[in-house]
């Protein structure tokens, strides 16, 4: 072979191996060495470029925001006894069926919650569900 077809395969091997390294994340010191490496001994560093040069180089994940679990507000859900719907916590009213979430106390007037026996605040009984 001439060496001028010689010289021309050396240097595209080079300049292939050289934008491959660069395009694998390959810092640019090392894309010219794995370059010159090849321009000058070709059938030894292609090979070895190949096989240990061409893994790309692992970039750190991206970390996902962290969520503050306790500052982000909850949104208390109960169910409704009489027809299942999920309503919020502080409804008094079922929306859906229009049962009585928190029946109040027949003497001082407070909220009961429906498991509640008796008033916490005069010890009267609770109205019967």
């Amino acid at each position: 072979m001439s060496p001028i077809i010689s010289f021309i395969i050396l240097a595209l091997a080079a300049y292939w191996v050289y934008n491959d390294s660069r395009e694998k994340g390959n810092d640019f010191w090392t894309s010219l060495l794995w370059a010159f490496g090849t321009f000058a001994f070709l059938i030894i560093t292609l090979p070895l470029y190949l096989i240990f040069g061409r893994k790309r180089k692992v970039q750190p994940a991206a970390q996902p925001e962290v969520i503050d679990v306790e500052s982000v507000p909850v949104e208390e859900r109960m169910i409704c006894p009489m027809c299942g719907g999920t309503v919020k916590e502080d409804f008094v009213v079922c929306p859906y069926c229009a049962n009585t979430l928190k029946p109040k106390c027949a003497s001082c007037g407070a909220e009961l919650q429906r498991e509640w026996r008796e008033c916490p605040n005069c010890n009267a009984p609770a109205p019967e569900k």
